[in-house]
């Protein structure tokens, strides 16, 4: 599967992404906010889960590498994940390496991947989750027209502590009145 916006290119990943994928998920400001990839190992058997779930029908997870044309070199990904099938609930979320954090690609290539999710998955509803310190992707998620629904507290256990959440959605008829 490939999608393609004005600057971006989110296509599947690649046994040959590796090297990419270790490097953008592994530095300090990476894990500011998330777990992320530690080490080389833990970006392997992200890539190994995220090639195997490819071949899944019907698919209930979509990891796509982003990259910036005419480079194939992956700068991070974006993925979708099925939350709750009865009411077609997915959850979408991102990560972009941080030399190209303010260029505006999170937003981009989000907004793709919710097209995909509400034109091809037919999905009712996309949420997303983010630390609730982390304002560069809550402001991600308001430019691809998310609203927050509510604020979770001590919901995640972060860096040796409980951190709260940030909940935000978008609903097919939100996605479709733009």
């Amino acid at each position: 599967m490939e999608l393609v916006s004005a600057r971006l290119r989110l296509r599947e990943f690649r046994p040959a992404d590796l090297d990419a994928l270790a490097a953008y998920a592994n530095p300090p400001e990476m894990r500011l906010y998330e777990q992320g990839m530690p080490d080389r190992e833990a970006a392997y058997n992200f890539l190994e889960r995220v090639i195997r779930t490819a071949g899944e029908t019907p698919r209930m997870h979509v990891y796509l590498a982003v990259t910036v044309p005419p480079e194939d070199t992956v700068i991070g990904h974006v993925s979708l994940n099925s939350q709750n099938p009865d009411i077609r609930e997915w959850e979408i979320g991102w990560a972009i390496r941080h030399e190209d954090w303010g260029k505006g690609y999170a937003s981009e290539a989000a907004r793709r991947m919710l097209a995909y999710a509400f034109h091809d998955l037919q999905a009712h509803r996309v949420v997303a989750f983010c630390h609730a310190e982390n304002t560069a992707s809550a402001r991600v998620m308001e430019n691809i027209g998310m609203k927050q629904e509510g604020y979770l507290r001590q919901t995640r256990w972060f860096n040796d502590g409980w951190a709260d959440e940030r909940v935000y959605a978008i609903l097919e008829s939100d996605f479709f009145s733009k």
